[in-house]
C-alpha cells in the first residue's frame, strides 16, 4: 500500500509537471497524439487500461496514462524519435506497440486486442470477505451504508456525514458532494423532499437504507438530461429490499430534567411505497433541543430553500433573535417542539403526477443570556450590559403542490404552488447596565405565496427550450412595543410598526444545447419588482418617527453560457447583460430618485481534469448589485432596548469581482481526500456605518460610500485511512482576512481589519476489537483591528472525545466528552461536558431500545468571547440542564 501511494504521488507530480510544460514551453504544442483502442477477443473495450510510453533504446517510462473506458486520445507532453508504447489490464496478457521515426504534431492510431489470461484451477476455498463500501459506475458512486455504520447511527444524516467526499453542515442540515451544494435527496430516485431534503435525512431511520448514491450530472427533468449545463450533484437513498407497501418506526422517548421536570423525544416515520404512489410522513415532539424540521428558529441558519428564494422575500427589519452558541443545539435549545410534515408523489398516469407537502410545527424557545460589551472607542472605554430573558414562540402552516404533466412524447408542463404563513411571538424582559429594567414583545407576521408554471419542449436530441412564468407576494408586518418609553418619561409605553412587502414577477425563455463536447445555455425575459414600506414610531406623548416609501425596480435581461470541453480542460464564459430601471419615492418627504443603468457581467470558469479522481478548476467574475431595500428608509426604526437604525439612501450600484482557484482530490480506492481552495472578492460601493455608541443608546447611520471593502478566504481539508494504525485522520483549516471600514462616535472613517483561523484535528479509528475511539481537536484565533487603535484578540479551543464499545452486535455503550476554553487568557472559565449511551439492538431489528444520559456534569451556562473593531464581546446563555432519557424504538 505504502508503494502504491507513492507512485501515484510520484504520477501525480509527473503529470502536474507536464502540464507546467504544455504552458510555459511553446514547443509542447507539437508533440504526437496517440489515438488508442484496447479491445478483448469478443471486441469489447476493456476498463480499465494503464498505457505507458517508454523509449525504445533505454525502455525507460517517460510517460503514464490510465484509460478508463479502454479508448481515448493521448497527447504526448514530448516529441520522442523512437518508443514502445505498453499495455496492461488486470487479467489480460500485456501487449505492446512500437512507432519509429515519430513526426511532430501527427496522430497515430492504434487498435489493441488484449488476450484473457486463463483461469487457474484451485482447490475448494472458502473467502469470507466484507462487502466493498462503494461501488463506482458512470456518474455515480454508490455507498453501502453498513460500511460506513459502527451501528451507534440512528438517523440516516449521521451515516451521510461519514462518507468520504461528502460534509453536512450541522447547524443547517445542508449537505455538500465534491465541494458543491446538492440539489436534493432523492428516495429510490424520486424527488420527494425537493430542496428540504432535510426532512429525509433527519428523519429516516439508518436501518431502512441500504445505499447512499451520489450522483454527478444530475437532471430531474428527464427531457434535459445530456443536454443541460453539467455539474449539478444530489444523493438518492436506496432502500432495502422489502420495504413496500406500509413501512416505519415509532420511537418513544422519556425520562426527567435535573430539577424534576419530564423529558420527552416521541417521533414517528412512515413511508408509504406502491407503483403509483408514495410517501413520507412524520409527527415529532421534544423538549430536548433536537429539531427535526429544515426550519432553523434557535440560530436562524438559512436552508438550502430559503437561500434560492432569499430575493422574494421581503426585508425583516427588526431582527428576530438570534440564539448563536457554538455549542450543538440538543445542548442550547431549550425548546417545545411539535412538528407534522407530509409528502407524497401521486403518479395518476404515464403523463401526469402530482406532489404535495404538508407542514405544521409549533415550538417554545426559551433563553436566558448575558451580552457584556467592553468598548475602546477614540480613547474611551466604557461596558455595557444587557441581561435578557426570552422566549421566541415561532408557529408555522405551508403547503406545497407540484403538478407534471407530459403534454406529449417531448414537452412537459410544471406548475408550483406554495402558501406560508409564520407568526412569531417573542416577550422578553431585559435588565440594561444592572440597573434599567425594560419589557419588549416583537410580534411578527410572515405571508409568503409562490407559484410558478415551466413549459419543456425538446426540440431535438440536442436541444431544448423552456418557457416560464414566475410571481411571488410576500407581506412581512412587526409590531415591537417596550416599556417603559425609551423616549419620553411621561409615557408609558414606545411601539414601533413596521411592514415591508414584495411583489415579484418575471418571464422568461431559456435556450439549451449541446453538441458532441460541448453544451451552452441563453435565457432572454425581464422582471418587476416592487417594495413598499410604511412604519412608524410613537408612544403616548408624540409621534417620534415615520417612514413611507414605494421602491421599484425593472429588469431586461439576457444570460448566456458556452461549455467547451477539450479533452481535460472544461472552459465556461458567461455573461448577463441588464437594462435596469430603479425608481425610489419618499411619499413623507416628497423626493424622489431615479436611475437607468445598462449592467454588463462577465464570467469566467476553468477546470482541468488531472486524472480521474482530481481537478483544478478556478472561477473569477464581475457583478453589479443593487442595494437592498432595508437601506432606503430615511428616518429612525427602533429594534431593540437599545438601537435604532436610519439610512441615506441611494439607488447608486456595487461593483463586485470575485477570484478562487479549488483543487479537488477524492481518492475513494485510497481512501485518501483533499479539498484546497483559496478565494478573494472585492467590492466597490459599500453602505457603511456611522454608529454613536453610549452606554445607553447606539444609534447607527448606515450611508453609501465609492470606497472598497475585500475578503481573503483559504481553506483547506485533508483526510486520510492509515492502514497500519486503522485510522482516518482528518485536518481542517480556515482562514479569513476582512477588510472595511466605517464611523463610530464622529471620527473619521476608519480602516478595519479582521482575521478569523480555525484549524480543526479529527482522528478516528477502526479497530477490529469491541473498542474504537474518535477525537476532535479544535483551535481558533480571532483578531480584530482598527487603524490607530490597538487590537482586540482571542485565542479559544475546543475537544471532543468519544469511546464506542461493542461487546456484541447487540450492545452499543458509546461515551463522549467536550470540553471547552472560550478565552486562553482566562483560563479559569472552562466548560466540560460528558454524556452516555447504552444501546439494545436485537438481531430481528424489529426493536430496540436504549438509555441516554446528557450533560452528565450539569454545565448551566456556556460562555464564548467574540471580538470586534470596536469592542470585546462576552456572551453568555443557558443550558438544557441534566437529563437522562430511556428510549424505545419499533420498526414495522
Amino acid at each position: 500500500m505504502k508503494f502504491i501511494c507513492r507512485v501515484r504521488l510520484t504520477l501525480y507530480f509527473i503529470e502536474f509537471f507536464s502540464f507546467s510544460l504544455l504552458i510555459f514551453n511553446p514547443k509542447a504544442v507539437y508533440s504526437q497524439t496517440l489515438d488508442i483502442s484496447v479491445i478483448d477477443s469478443y471486441g469489447v473495450n476493456i476498463s480499465p487500461v494503464i498505457v505507458t510510453v517508454s523509449e525504445f533504446d533505454s525502455l525507460r517510462i517517460r510517460e503514464f496514462f490510465e484509460l478508463e473506458n479502454g479508448k481515448g486520445k493521448i497527447k504526448l507532453n514530448s516529441n520522442y524519435e523512437n518508443i514502445v508504447v505498453n499495455f496492461k489490464s488486470y487479467g489480460y496478457f500485456n501487449n505492446s506497440k512500437i512507432i519509429k521515426k515519430n513526426d511532430p504534431d501527427s496522430i497515430y492510431s492504434l487498435r489493441v486486442v488484449l488476450k484473457e489470461k486463463p483461469p487457474i484451477k484451485l482447490d475448494d476455498i472458502i473467502v469470507i470477505a466484507k462487502k466493498k463500501p462503494f461501488r463506482i459506475a458512470k456518474d455515480t458512486i454508490s455507498y453501502n451504508v453498513s460500511a460506513y455504520s459502527d451501528g451507534s447511527e440512528r438517523k440516516i444524516q449521521e451515516v451521510i456525514k461519514k462518507l468520504p467526499g461528502v460534509e453536512v453542515n450541522e447547524q443547517s442540515g445542508e449537505i455538500k458532494y465534491k465541494g458543491k451544494s446538492i440539489e436534493t435527496v432523492t428516495l429510490d430516485g424520486d424527488n420527494l423532499f425537493g430542496f428540504n431534503y432535510t426532512l429525509g435525512t433527519k428523519n429516516i431511520n439508518a436501518d431502512m437504507v441500504e445505499q447512499v448514491e451520489a450522483i454527478d450530472n444530475y437532471a430531474e427533468n428527464p427531457f434535459l438530461k445530456g443536454i443541460e449545463q453539467g455539474g449539478k450533484v444530489s444523493l438518492n437513498l436506496k432502500l432495502k429490499k422489502g420495504k413496500l407497501d406500509i413501512s416505519g418506526n415509532l420511537d418513544f422517548g422519556s425520562g426527567w430534567f435535573d430539577d424534576g421536570d419530564q423529558a420527552l423525544n416521541v417521533s414517528s416515520n412512515i413511508l408509504g411505497i406502491t407503483k403509483t404512489y408514495k410517501s413520507f410522513a412524520t409527527l415529532s415532539y421534544n423538549n430536548v433541543g433536537v429539531n427535526q424540521t429544515p426550519f432553523d428558529y434557535f440560530g436562524f441558519n438559512y436552508s438550502l430553500e430559503q437561500e434560492k428564494e432569499k430575493n422574494f422575500f421581503a426585508e425583516k427589519i427588526i431582527p428576530e433573535t438570534r440564539f448563536s452558541n457554538l455549542l450543538e443545539d440538543r445542548r442550547a435549545n431549550i425548546n417545545t417542539q411539535f412538528f407534522g410534515n407530509y409528502n407524497a408523489i401521486f403518479k395518476l398516469n404515464p403523463k401526469l403526477s402530482i406532489k404535495t407537502n404538508l407542514y405544521y410545527l409549533q415550538d417554545r424557545i426559551t433563553t436566558n443570556q448575558l451580552f457584556q460589551n467592553d468598548f475602546q472607542i477614540n480613547n474611551d472605554i466604557f461596558t455595557t450590559t444587557d441581561k435578557t430573558f426570552i422566549t421566541k414562540k415561532p408557529q408555522q402552516y405551508r403547503g406545497d403542490l407540484e403538478i407534471k404533466y407530459n403534454t406529449s412524447k417531448t414537452s412537459l408542463l410544471e406548475y408550483n404552488l406554495r402558501l406560508r404563513q409564520e407568526n412569531i411571538e417573542t416577550p422578553s424582559t431585559v435588565i440594561q447596565n444592572q440597573t434599567d429594567e425594560f419589557s419588549t414583545f416583537l410580534n411578527t407576521e410572515d405571508f409568503y405565496f409562490k407559484q410558478d408554471i415551466l413549459w419543456t419542449k425538446k426540440l431535438s436530441d440536442k436541444k431544448a427550450l423552456q418557457l416560464s412564468l414566475f410571481h411571488s407576494f410576500n407581506d412581512l408586518p412587526q409590531t415591537f412595543s417596550i416599556t417603559p418609553s425609551l423616549f419620553d418619561e411621561n409615557a408609558l409605553i414606545d411601539t414601533q410598526e413596521s411592514e415591508f412587502k414584495r411583489t415579484f414577477l418575471e418571464g422568461k425563455a431559456t435556450y439549451l444545447g449541446s453538441g458532441k463536447r460541448d453544451k451552452y445555455t441563453f435565457v432572454l425575459g425581464a422582471n418587476f419588482n416592487e417594495s413598499p414600506f410604511l412604519s412608524r414610531l410613537f408612544n403616548s406623548e408624540e409621534n417620534i418617527s415615520e417612514n413611507n416609501f414605494d421602491y421599484t425596480q425593472n429588469n431586461i435581461f439576457n444570460t448566456g453560457v458556452y461549455n467547451f470541453n477539450r479533452g481535460k480542460w472544461q472552459i465556461s464564459p458567461s455573461y448577463s447583460v441588464r437594462i435596469l430601471n430603479q425608481n425610489l419615492e419618499q411619499n413623507i418627504v416628497n423626493n424622489e430618485q431615479t436611475q437607468n443603468d445598462f449592467v454588463f457581467e462577465p464570467a469566467l470558469n476553468l477546470k482541468y481534469k488531472l486524472n480521474s479522481v482530481s481537478f483544478l478548476s478556478g472561477n473569477l467574475g464581475y457583478k453589479q448589485n443593487t442595494n437592498a431595500e432595508q437601506f432606503f428608509f430615511l428616518n429612525q426604526v427602533l429594534i431593540n432596548n437599545r438601537t435604532t437604525i436610519s439610512n441615506l439612501p441611494t439607488l447608486e450600484l456595487q461593483n463586485s469581482q470575485r477570484y478562487s482557484l479549488l483543487y479537488f482530490n477524492n481518492d475513494l480506492y485510497n481512501q485518501f481526500q483533499l479539498n484546497a481552495n483559496v478565494s478573494y472578492q472585492k467590492s466597490t460601493g459599500n453602505f457603511f456605518t456611522n454608529q454613536n455608541i453610549t452606554e445607553n443608546t447606539t444609534q447607527i447611520e448606515y450611508f453609501f460610500l465609492p470606497q472598497d471593502n475585500s475578503n481573503w478566504n483559504m481553506n483547506m481539508q485533508i483526510s486520510k485511512y492509515i492502514p497500519f494504525i486503522e485510522s482516518t485522520l482528518k485536518l481542517t483549516s480556515n482562514y479569513t482576512l476582512s477588510n472595511f471600514r466605517n464611523i463610530v462616535n464622529n471620527s473619521d472613517l476608519r480602516q478595519n481589519q479582521n482575521q478569523f483561523f480555525s484549524n480543526s484535528f479529527f482522528w478516528k479509528t477502526a479497530f477490529e476489537i469491541p473498542v474504537n475511539f474518535e477525537n476532535t481537536f479544535t483551535y481558533q484565533y480571532s483578531n480584530s483591528k482598527s487603524e490607530n487603535q490597538s487590537a482586540f484578540i482571542n485565542k479559544s479551543w475546543q475537544n471532543t472525545f468519544k469511546v464506542i464499545i461493542k461487546p456484541t452486535k447487540k450492545w452499543f455503550f458509546i461515551v463522549s466528552s467536550d470540553y471547552y476554553l472560550p478565552n486562553t487568557e482566562q483560563s479559569d472559565e472552562q466548560f466540560f461536558f460528558l454524556d452516555a449511551t447504552l444501546r439494545h439492538r436485537p438481531k430481528s431489528k424489529k426493536w430496540g431500545a436504549s438509555f441516554t444520559m446528557r450533560n452528565i456534569t450539569n454545565e448551566n451556562n456556556f460562555e464564548q468571547v467574540q471580538t470586534s473593531d470596536i469592542s470585546t464581546t462576552i456572551f453568555r446563555s443557558n443550558l438544557l440542564p441534566r437529563y437522562f432519557l430511556l428510549n424505545l424504538t419499533w420498526n414495522f
